[in-house]
């Protein structure tokens, strides 16, 4: 009896794993398949994009109606972003004026400017990072091209030349081997050591 029992147990927790783990299983596979499923739409989105199948959405700012909300709350306008960075600061300059231009501004209103003046200093910043790399980039091919000029315009020394060249260090090179063979011998063959004297 105590035999079944225990075969009882030990096949009901065999069948309470198997079901735990079909469960994780079925579940790790929704999961996968879900984020699967968004990251390829990403993908195709964006091939279509590199592609040139689709055009990417530009989103104006005239097109849109600002809401009129109290005092204290930024008023919701949809990011003006141009094709370039010029075009995007003369949005931002748009929204900026729309916004001081009513006859009462609210503090909405000198928020939003504020907003748009933040941006089109941003924007301007991005300008001219992207010139300073643009010059440092133009100035490093500038001295790439001066130093292969100035390689090239060297005048290499004749055969003899050469030749009287490498005599020259050979010999200065044997007179400092000399003289420290001259230097040795007369020191007895010793190794240099330190003078330390005594300071009183």
């Amino acid at each position: 009896m105590n035999a079944v029992l225990t075969y009882a147990t030990a096949n009901d927790q065999l069948q309470r794993y198997d079901t735990i783990r079909r469960r994780n299983a079925e579940s790790a596979y929704n999961r996968n398949v879900q984020y699967n499923g968004q990251n390829q739409k990403m993908l195709e989105k964006l091939e279509a994009l590199l592609t040139g199948k689709d055009e990417p959405e530009v989103v104006q700012a005239k097109g849109q109606e600002l809401r009129e909300l109290g005092a204290g709350q930024m008023k919701q306008v949809a990011l003006p972003i141009g094709k370039t960075l010029e075009e995007t600061i003369d949005l931002w300059r748009g929204v900026r004026t729309e916004a001081i231009s009513v006859p009462e501004p609210t503090t909405a209103d000198y928020q939003l400017a504020a907003t748009a003046s933040a941006k089109i200093m941003q924007t301007e910043t991005q300008i001219a990072l992207r010139k300073l790399a643009q010059s440092e980039a133009e100035i490093a091919v500038a001295r790439e091209q001066a130093e292969a000029a100035q390689v090239a315009s060297m005048d290499l020394p004749s055969a003899a030349d050469r030749q009287a060249l490498l005599m020259q260090k050979r010999y200065e090179r044997a007179i400092s081997t000399y003289s420290f063979q001259v230097d040795a011998r007369l020191n007895g063959f010793k190794m240099d050591e330190p003078n330390f004297s005594k300071v009183a």
